[in-house]
């Protein structure tokens, strides 16, 4: 592999930039940093903040700047005027916080949708630090009616509306999507007036999303829409509304201090072919004809509607129990069933190669056991096992909770990856010294030079390489480079390969799928949620057709995976549509970096 010693040298999605910039602009430690021939390495340790409301995750501190900044600051350029602003919702003072940053306001009502997640808001010093002590700002009256009575009595209207709505999940819910409630918001505005409203995901959830832009227009008002993506949360949707015709254009700018916020907008207002395809089937929200709640389970819902948690998704229930069952600090917590709000802090350990993510400590346990336990649990004979990548040690970490595992070769280019794993003691507590196992030979050596000069055979090969973000790293998921492995392979022996994202890379993805079948293995593949990643892929693949109906945890103590494997093996019909536009990546037509840099910067 070439030399990569560039100080600026980026690969991945720009949002891993936006947020790392973040967090070094705010409190944080750098436990190691460095720069070998391939890679510039930074292991940093931060604070994370969440607040938790009936166990759902509503912010996280990592990246609430990027959420509250694409809220607020579109809406607030595109006014003509910021005199008085009405903000509903947004308990924890963030979007008030950005609304502020605007000389000219004289007022700023804020109505509150939960009063419990208020209160925890005034109460936890570390979220007033957060909030920058917005709250305190005497221009800030915090009305105690509830919304509806707030607009029925409310006599002055307001220049900017900025509407932070709970997700149409139940029909409750659904209730703040309607005509009539846009129609009231329409009724508070100025003739010159502008509104954003929080939505539904355009990628999760397009049909919703669409929706609601139909019923902002069935009241008259011309729409702008747009998405962002907020690292812990997925594609996020937002609706412009006013009384006139909205329009961004390139040269427009923000022109107050941000932490997030790009020099160009414009992409935000673009959405793709397939999100857009979704448009003509939207429907109009009324109080006579309430649906939009019904609607996520024909968008892309992954499970059936019957199998689906209108209040919590399993996942974030799984992410918030495996974090309460590490070290943490509870800084708030109260309130009643309907408005129970928990705020946790944590810490949080990052590592970051050329400026892209590679692991969070609070969920890269997600990760490595999805990558290492389907494949060994599927076998009865595990001696050996080859680790491409995977120089941090968690992989060997889950490989050594099987005892009758009897070797590991560890294959990692990078020598102060290595170093780091083995003697830096954030990260070799975190893989429980895994490289230091008796069991684990190291070989710093390119996994290609490495597999040419092997003889012994494996019974598992498991590839954790970095993504292909340029033609190198392609090079490493070719047909050939697979070929060249599967001979390493026993007869019963089992691959496993990361494969990125099949939500935010399914071209990619796929396109490793099919370059895997294209060695003659029979390939079967899956994905799990990793809060940090999204939703992460992999691919098993071997000599043998695969069974995967009904795989079952072979070892105990393992604390994130469902206790039936298969499930991890359902896609969704948008995920999987993409399937048919997926090639084979070839030393002599090498496509895979392509369709990364054209995926991740859509």
């Amino acid at each position: 592999m070439s030399n990569r010693n560039k100080q600026d040298f980026f690969r991945g999605d720009v949002y891993d930039l936006i947020e790392l910039q973040q967090l070094l602009a705010g409190p944080h430690k750098i436990i190691f940093k460095g720069t070998s021939p391939y890679q510039n390495v930074l292991l940093i340790e931060t604070m994370n903040i969440r607040l938790y409301q009936n166990n759902q995750l509503k912010w996280n501190s990592m990246d609430e700047r990027i959420y509250h900044e694409a809220l607020v600051h579109p809406s607030m350029s595109l006014s003509e005027r910021h005199d008085r602003i009405l903000i509903i919702g947004d308990e924890s003072g963030f979007a008030l916080r950005e609304v502020l940053k605007y000389p000219c306001i004289n007022h700023v009502s804020l109505v509150p949708l939960s009063p419990e997640t208020l209160l925890a808001s005034k109460n936890t010093p570390e979220v007033i630090q957060l909030n920058d002590g917005s709250f305190s700002d005497k221009r800030v009256q915090i009305s105690n009616s509830n919304i509806y009575d707030f607009l029925m009595t409310e006599e002055q209207k307001f220049d900017v509306i900025i509407a932070i709505l709970p997700y149409p999940e139940t029909e409750e819910q659904s209730l703040f999507f309607t005509q009539e409630f846009f129609l009231q918001l329409s009724n508070q505005l100025t003739d010159s007036g502008l509104m954003v409203c929080t939505s539904s995901s355009p990628k999760d959830t397009p049909l919703e999303y669409w929706s609601i832009s139909k019923t902002l227009e069935s009241v008259h008002f011309y729409n702008l829409n747009y998405h962002v993506n907020v690292p812990w949360f997925g594609d996020c949707g937002f609706h412009l509304a006013g009384k006139k015709p909205l329009r961004w254009s390139e040269e427009k700018k923000i022109d107050v201090p941000n932490r997030s916020l790009p020099d160009n907008l414009k992409p935000w207002f673009t959405f793709s072919e397939q999100i857009m395809s979704f448009k003509k089937k939207a429907i109009v929200n009324s109080l006579a004809s309430l649906s939009l709640h019904k609607l996520s389970s024909s968008s892309e819902a992954a499970t059936p509607p019957a199998e689906q948690e209108a209040d919590v998704v399993p996942e974030e229930l799984k992410e918030l129990q495996h974090l309460l069952s590490n070290p943490h600090r509870i800084l708030y917590e109260g309130g009643k069933e309907g408005d129970h709000v928990l705020v946790l802090e944590t810490t949080d350990v990052r590592l970051y190669l050329d400026k892209q993510l590679q692991f969070s400590s609070l969920d890269e346990e997600i990760y490595h056991e999805a990558l290492v336990h389907p494949a060994l649990s599927m076998l009865q004979k595990r001696d050996r096992i080859l680790i491409a990548g995977g120089g941090d040690g968690f992989a060997i970490r889950e490989v050594l909770k099987y005892h009758d595992v009897k070797h590991i070769d560890l294959v990692d280019l990078d020598p102060l990856m290595l170093e780091m794993a083995s003697n830096i003691p954030a990260v070799v507590s975190l893989n429980k010294s895994a490289l230091h196992d008796e069991r684990v030979s190291i070989h710093q050596q390119d996994i290609q030079v490495f597999q040419r000069n092997q003889k012994d055979l494996y019974d598992v090969i498991i590839v954790d390489l970095p993504d292909p973000g340029d033609e190198i790293l392609s090079s490493l998921y070719t047909v050939e480079f697979f070929k060249e492995l599967s001979n390493l392979l026993t007869e019963d022996g089992i691959l496993v390969c990361q494969s990125h994202s099949p939500e935010y890379a399914p071209l990619v993805y796929w396109s490793i799928g099919l370059t895997l079948k294209g060695t003659g293995m029979h390939v079967q593949s899956y994905h799990i949620n990793v809060p940090s990643f999204g939703d992460w892929g992999f691919h098993l693949a071997a000599k043998k057709p695969l069974a995967v109906d009904d795989i079952k945890l072979s070892i105990p103590n393992t604390t994130t995976l469902p206790e039936d494997l298969s499930t991890l093996f359902v896609f969704s019909p948008m995920v999987q549509s993409v399937l048919e536009e997926a090639q084979i990546n070839k030393l002599s037509n090498l496509k895979l970096h392509e369709f990364y840099r054209k995926e991740l910067t859509q």
